[in-house]
């Protein structure tokens, strides 16, 4: 009788100490900050930190509209802007109108001159030309660089979109 008092006594003592079969209507237990899943993208903290990580996670600088000469200005379209990220790297892609129109995309260069027609425009240089043009920009803070077609790799600040009617004849 001793024993399965004493048995019974040190069940109960285990039973009471959180030893034992679990107990599932317990909440989880809840943990500080969300760990991102497999192929999720980060999320961006606009607040200022010290941590080497937030620093490579800041958004593009978004770049400005090119100044057109007036000749031109008519004709000027706003570029569209769409943020991208590859493996921790950002990007920005420059889209002009997708209306069926050939375009030109320019970008600003000091002392580059580009003749659409007979119309010059001072300090820019062509970026690409076509319908439905996409361009995919590398930003590195507040830098963004582009890859021309000839390998040049360019620093742009500001980005129009010039319909035309003819040819490129100089740039």
């Amino acid at each position: 009788m001793f024993v399965l008092l004493t048995l019974a006594l040190v069940c109960a003592a285990a039973a009471s100490s959180g030893y034992g079969a679990p107990t599932y209507n317990q909440p989880a237990p809840t943990y500080r900050g969300s760990a991102p899943s497999y192929g999720s993208y980060g999320s961006y903290s606009s607040e200022s930190s010290s941590s080497s990580e937030e620093h490579h996670r800041r958004r593009c600088k978004k770049l400005k509209d090119l100044d057109i000469d007036t000749a031109l200005k008519s004709r000027a379209r706003d570029a569209k802007f769409s943020p991208l990220e590859r493996k921790g790297k950002h990007y920005t892609k420059i889209s002009c109108p997708n209306d069926g129109k050939k375009y030109a995309l320019l970008g600003d260069k000091t002392g580059a001159k580009v003749t659409i027609g007979s119309d010059d425009n001072n300090n820019s240089i062509v970026l690409a030309e076509g319908v439905n043009i996409d361009l995919v920009a590398k930003c590195n803070g507040k830098r963004t660089h582009v890859k021309l077609a000839n390998g040049d790799r360019v620093r742009i600040r500001k980005v129009a979109c010039v319909q035309l009617d003819g040819a490129i004849t100089a740039f």
